[in-house]
């Protein structure tokens, strides 16, 4: 009797402990069917559309072309005679530039965009034709551009071409006084910008530029220089 009652006891006590575990697996299901489930986080792409500012600097180097050799002298040549009519100018330019971007829903971005620099870009030559000779100096203290940008955005990455036209302030001396002029030509290159936040954008910059040849007054006449120069530089912009 003892024994039946104990099996009795035993098969009770299993039976209240399975209620009570079905009891909690039911109130668990309940209150997660019911907890709402934490939205996905959007990604909005970067849009390259509006306008920016900004400023860059880094470094030029060029060659300078004259026709000083052709002009006339006082005295006979030396031989071999020295010229001075290609000469290298290297130097810092740094400055601003502001621009306008529209990106298209193919991720293909275009715009324009206008700059002016400071420029310390120079070089000298000695010579010995015409004579007596000499020394020619050439530098270009200022430079601006206004040019076309075509290139790819990737999310915040944008990988671009540009150019356009290329205006700069020259000053060349020879022995006597200095003379100033005007260029223009035209510029060409190519860059990666990155958006690190909504609104601020770094740049790295290469361009080619050829200027056009300009009449300078020196003691032997008149001489034609053109220049051209590569240059790379650095930036940082805010866009609108």
């Amino acid at each position: 009797m003892n024994k039946l009652l104990l099996v009795g006891s035993a098969l009770a006590l299993g039976s209240a402990a399975l209620l009570t575990v079905g009891s909690s697996q039911s109130a668990l299901a309940a209150d997660l069917a019911m907890k709402p489930s934490e939205p996905a986080a959007v990604v909005v792409p970067f849009d390259w559309t509006g306008p920016y500012v900004g400023v860059h600097a880094g470094y030029g180097w060029g060659r300078e072309h004259d026709n000083l050799s052709t002009l006339g002298g006082t005295v006979p040549p030396v031989i071999p005679p020295t010229l001075a009519d290609h000469f290298d100018a290297n130097g810092f330019i740094g400055g601003a530039h502001a621009g306008y971007n529209y990106e298209f829903p193919s991720q293909f971005v275009i715009g324009v965009e206008g700059d002016i620099d400071y420029s310390d870009l120079n070089g000298s030559h000695r010579f010995t034709t015409p004579a007596p000779g000499g020394k020619m100096k050439f530098n270009t203290d200022w430079q601006a551009s206004a040019r076309l940008r075509a290139g790819y955005a990737i999310d915040n990455l944008l990988l671009y071409v540009t150019g356009g036209a290329a205006f700069a302030g020259a000053q060349v001396k020879v022995n006597g006084p200095s003379d100033d002029n005007n260029h223009v030509g035209w510029t060409a290159g190519g860059g990666v910008e990155y958006a690190f936040t909504p609104n601020w954008i770094g740049r790295v910059e290469v361009r080619y530029s050829d200027f056009n040849k300009e009449s300078y007054s020196t003691s032997f006449g008149k001489v034609r220089v053109d220049f051209n120069e590569t240059t790379a530089t650095v930036g940082i912009s805010y866009k609108f």
